[in-house]
């Protein structure tokens, strides 16, 4: 499903969109500019999301006593990696 959304921009804002979709730019059109725009938009929000609860746990790890010394962790990522190669 597609729905239409109507926005008013100042003229230099409208002049760089025509730029951006004239044809020699990486967008044919103003409406597949906007929605690049929108899911780059969504992506960085979910990642923006996913490192505050990162944190969050970070922190409740921290708080009830659930830590590693920079060896662990440097152990713990070399596995990881290694896993990855495989």
């Amino acid at each position: 499903m597609t729905s239409s959304l109507h926005v008013s921009l100042p003229d230099e804002m409208r002049a760089y969109v025509d730029l951006r979709t004239s044809g020699e730019e990486a967008f044919a059109t103003p409406s597949e500019y906007v929605r690049a725009l929108i899911r780059s938009d969504m992506e960085k929000e979910a990642e923006r999301l996913y490192v505050f609860k990162e944190l969050l746990k970070s922190a409740d790890d921290i708080k009830n006593g659930r830590t590693y010394s920079a060896a662990e962790v440097g152990q713990n990522m070399d596995e990881f990696l290694d896993g990855l190669d495989r």
